[in-house]
Order: C-alpha cells, then structure tokens, then sequence
C-alpha cells in the first residue's frame, strides 16, 4: 500500500480500544490478480443464475470485486495501492466477528446490512458493533468505504475521491519496483 495509506491505517490502529486490533487482509494487487478475481466471480454467479442478463451479471460481479483496468483515470482501486481489506481482532491476533467472512459475496456483506434488520440475535448485534467500531475508526482517519464490502477502505484513489467529496483522487495505478524492472531501467 501506498505510504500515505499506511500511515492513516496505523493511526486507524492506534485508535482502537485497548486489546483491539487491524488486520490488513488485502492491499495493493496486481492487475493479473484483480483479472483473475473478476472472472472467477463473474464464471460463479453465470453458474449459480444461468438466466442473468449480460448487463445484470456484470452489474452483479462489479458489487464485489471492481473491473480491472489500468487506465490512469479510472484504475482498479486495489491497484493504486489506496485500497486496503481489514477486519477486526482480538489482543491475540484472531479475527472478530464481522458477521460474513473477508470477500464473500452477499448481501450479508454489505456494510451496512445489520443497520437494516429490525430485530438482531446478540450474535448480529456483535458483528453490526464490530462493523461500526471498524467504520468509525477508519473514517475517523480518512478512509471512505466501499458500501457493498464491510471490509474494503479507501484513501487517496477514486472510490475515496468519489464517496469522499474529494476534488480528484491522489493516486493512479501502480506497479512494484521489481529486480526485472529495475534491471531493464539499468540496462535500458
């Protein structure tokens, strides 16, 4: 992730009460990755709803995981190194109830979700206070989240520019600064 990320995250951190804890789960990502995540969810639910119209599948599978792209004006958040999955743990490391589990792809994971039931069983009532401490902390620190995923948090691309009000977003794609590319730089 990007520096300016990992410092707000760490600050996020610093937040939480006492024996509370981050878990980064997912941060910067390749472009090959990002299209290897599209078409195996997109391939899931043209299995599990075969009657899907183009549109609607697509618009199905862009509610979890973004189109990957590497235009400078429009890149896939994880991509830019501004998007970062989290969840909660406890003061030995485990992760807290949050309700669903990291990247499935339900309503249930919706940010939001429990904010919507009228009546909650006490265990629902932990994951919706265990998404709301995550929420609060995170945006206490200017992180914007993706409502489709409790877990997705954004700074400085353009989910961030966008649920943000921001004017523009900070970063663009990103690649890693490999010994491959190094040496090309070098010898180029």
């Amino acid at each position: 992730m990007r520096e300016g990320v990992y410092r707000a995250l760490l600050a996020a951190a610093r937040s939480l009460p006492n024996g509370i804890g981050i878990i980064v789960l997912d941060g910067w990502r390749p472009w090959q990755v990002q299209q290897y995540l599209f078409d195996t969810l997109h391939e899931a639910i043209q299995h599990q709803q075969p009657g899907l119209s183009e549109a609607a599948l697509l618009e199905r599978t862009r509610e979890f995981v973004s189109v990957p792209s590497r235009d400078p004006l429009a890149p896939s958040p994880h991509l830019t190194g501004g998007a970062v999955d989290v969840t909660l743990c406890d003061a030995d490391g485990l992760p807290l109830d949050m309700g669903t589990l990291f990247d499935e792809a339900l309503p249930a994971s919706h940010s939001d979700y429990f904010e919507h039931l009228k009546t909650l069983t006490p265990q629902q009532q932990k994951a919706r206070d265990h998404r709301r401490l995550l929420y609060h902390s995170m945006h206490q620190h200017g992180f914007t989240n993706l409502p489709s995923e409790w877990w997705h948090y954004d700074f400085g691309d353009q989910l961030w520019a966008y649920y943000g009000a921001h004017d523009h977003a900070c970063y663009g794609p990103a690649e890693l600064d490999t010994i491959k590319n190094r040496w090309s730089k070098q010898l180029g």
